[in-house]
């Protein structure tokens, strides 16, 4: 109680005084406001770091930071418009337009003036096929956004840009000085168009007339007409021909030719046409040949006429009477049944330079007519051709072939040979193999007829399904061990469908070859199991394989798979569909893609396996770092990615295991097929 008059008594020495209420205040105060600061550093930290990966394109990298910014913002109640404009930014360019739509449009809630948000809002609504909508969000934002503030001029400019786009009178000012062709030499004006194929060309004559006269007085420029560019699902579909889902999209294009376009680049050719061509689809009539030698008698390399190409057999033979010369290296005429022994004379007659010779499926040609053709043209019944690539596809005649050839030289100097079976009734127009094997026998050390073969096709030849009375094609697989096709130095195998080949037969053949292969395609093949793969890999630690399938080989287990994978570390091509694969194997292809010195898997085919999803995220993590590591290598030739995972129809991966797999690979644009089975 206090009393007049009298004073407080002194506290003791040493006793602490109680703080008063307003310095617990300013302490308190100061507490916050430093762990505010602390915050709004840590928060700015994460954006610098997400501005600085999206302006060098890495924008997966920067989505991270700016979820995190974002995420320590909310929790601080922190608002700032430019974490929702960085991350929108972000998410436009990786293609998620509903997040950046709503992203944009927290970053104007927050901030009436962000001309950022507005200009991202017009952006997304434009890529989306809403340019009204687009205008009407932009010319909002001039209307609300102060005309001082820092990118009011870039919102005008869009503006004007989408107005054009919705102007149907608008024709934009070409200047052309800036056009390139007239700026170059014409040497070098002609050195660039010659990059460009044939559809390029008639677009390039549309741009001005001094292109379209440039292009019509160079006649080396339609030289070799070639319609169409690379096609990745072509390059696939050679890569993994056993791989049929591509091939259903490629039947649904449409490649026709209009016989206009063929005549105007036989004409515009004047006579220096190098490569006469006939593409898949396209008619051609006398009017077009005649195009051919208008101006004068072409000196052509190269002759191909598709296999659907409308030719009449009139018209093959005047082209081939009146163009085949020594200069004449390749000649395709696949699936040409009027092409009978005259044409075959005639071609050995005249081209003796020939290097490349497609018949398959002309079945009007007797292969002994061949050999007599060619024997009257070299030296002696023991010399040999020229001829270095050699197509027989669907030809009734190929055991003739093979049992000639084991006696004389003609055809010695192959080094591709095409021969596969697809087609029963072409087939069955040959009389059995009886003859054929019993003559093999009486020839117990015959010479091997193609010492230089590189590269064997034989799909189909090893398939029951062509079994039939007058084919006896149980005796093809021994045809083909006793000829000795699958010598030493043999690099490119393709055997589709080997589902009748025995374990003996097949392992005598793969034994010459199997150290030099770089392409191995075996696929259905019932005799070919784990113990053999064992016995082939051998002491081998390095082979030099390139592309493998091995789709529908049930009989070898996963360690099999996993140790010759082990062993190719140069593999690019892989297709293991259909077979016990697991973790095992999907873990040797993980080790190649964390690898240095690995060239790198660019296509993974594995439907229908026992990979799980977490060996299956494994393998996306490691080509998701490879992908970065090969990028910031300035001393790389190409960025590699990966093209294509297949991991449809394993049951052991979840839709959870899918979604990260995609995330993980979607910035190197790489096609995921995984539906997951119900």
């Amino acid at each position: 109680m206090f009393v007049a008059g009298k004073k407080r008594k002194a506290p003791p020495s040493g006793a602490r005084t109680a703080p008063s209420a307003r310095t617990r205040t300013n302490t308190s105060l100061s507490a916050a406001s430093s762990a505010l600061k602390a915050t709004e550093a840590e928060i700015n930290k994460w954006y610098l770091l997400g501005t600085e990966n999206a302006r060098e394109r890495q924008y997966r990298t920067s989505l991270d930071y700016c979820n995190r910014a974002i995420a320590l913002a909310l929790n601080e109640n922190v608002r700032n418009a430019r974490l929702y404009e960085t991350r929108a930014h972000v998410l436009h360019k990786l293609g998620e337009y509903k997040r950046a739509m709503d992203d944009a449009k927290e970053a104007v809630i927050i901030d009436g003036n962000s001309t950022a948000g507005y200009m991202r809002i017009a952006s997304i609504l434009a890529a989306t096929g809403k340019p009204k909508d687009a205008l009407d969000v932009i010319t909002k934002g001039l209307k609300t956004v102060h005309a001082q503030t820092s990118g009011y001029t870039q919102m005008d400019i869009q503006r004007m840009s989408i107005e054009r786009q919705l102007d149907p009178t608008y024709v934009p000012q070409v200047d052309y000085r800036l056009d390139p062709i007239q700026q170059l030499p014409e040497d070098l004006a002609v050195l660039v168009l010659r990059l460009l194929d044939t559809r390029m060309l008639a677009i390039c004559r549309a741009v001005s007339r001094y292109w379209m006269m440039l292009i019509d007085s160079v006649p080396v420029l339609w030289s070799r007409p070639q319609f169409t560019s690379s096609n990745a699902i072509q390059e696939l579909m050679c890569q993994l021909p056993a791989y049929v889902k591509p091939r259903k999209l490629l039947s649904r294009q449409n490649h026709n030719i209009p016989e206009c376009i063929l005549r105007h680049v036989l004409e515009k050719s004047r006579g220096s046409l190098l490569s006469l061509w006939f593409p898949d689809g396209s008619a051609v009539t006398s009017v077009t040949v005649d195009a051919l030698f208008g101006y004068r008698r072409p000196r052509l390399s190269s002759i191909d006429i598709g296999r659907t190409a409308i030719v009449s057999e009139t018209l093959i033979n005047r082209v081939l009477n009146w163009t085949l010369s020594s200069q004449i290296t390749d000649i395709r005429l696949p699936y040409r049944s009027h092409i009978g022994n005259e044409a075959m004379e005639v071609i050995a007659r005249e081209a003796s330079a020939l290097r490349v010779l497609d018949i398959s499926g002309c079945t009007k040609v007797r292969v002994k007519h061949m050999f007599k053709a060619w024997n009257s043209v070299i030296a002696d019944a023991q010399g040999s051709t020229a001829l270095e690539k050699l197509y027989m596809n669907d030809h009734p005649g190929i055991p003739e072939l093979l049992v000639y050839s084991t006696k004389y030289r003609h055809f010695s100097n192959l080094k591709v040979l095409h021969m596969a079976i697809r087609d029963q009734g072409v087939l069955s127009m040959y009389a059995g193999l009886g003859p054929v094997m019993e003559y093999l026998q009486r020839i117990p050390n015959a010479q091997i007829p193609f010492p230089g073969l590189i590269e064997l096709n034989i799909d189909g030849v090893w398939d029951t399904t062509i079994a039939s009375q007058r084919f006896e094609s149980i005796n093809t697989a021994l045809l083909i061990s006793r000829c000795r096709l699958l010598c030493s130095g043999l690099r490119r195998l393709s055997a589709l469908d080997a589902a009748f080949v025995g374990a003996v037969l097949l392992h005598a053949s793969l034994t010459d070859c199997f150290s030099t292969l770089q392409k191995l395609h075996l696929t259905r093949a019932a005799g070919l199991d784990s113990s053999m793969l064992w016995t082939l890999l051998g002491a081998h630690q390095q082979l030099p394989l390139v592309s493998l399938d091995l789709s529908g080989c049930v009989a070898v287990d996963a360690p099999a798979m996993a140790a010759l994978i082990s062993r190719c570390s140069s593999l690019v091509h892989v297709n293991l569909s259909q077979t016990p694969a697991d973790n095992t194997v999907m873990a040797e292809l993980t080790r190649i893609m964390s690898a240095d010195n690995a060239t790198g898997l660019e296509v993974v085919v594995l439907d229908t396996t026992d990979i799980t999803g977490a060996a299956a995220r494994d393998f996306a993590s490691a080509c998701a770092k490879r992908y970065v590591r090969t990028r910031n290598n300035k001393h790389a030739h190409h960025v590699w990615r990966l093209s294509l995972l297949d991991i449809d129809n394993c049951f052991s991966i979840g839709s959870d295991a899918v979604a990260i797999v995609r995330d993980l690979l979607s910035f190197m644009q790489t096609r995921v097929l995984a539906a997951v089975p119900n």
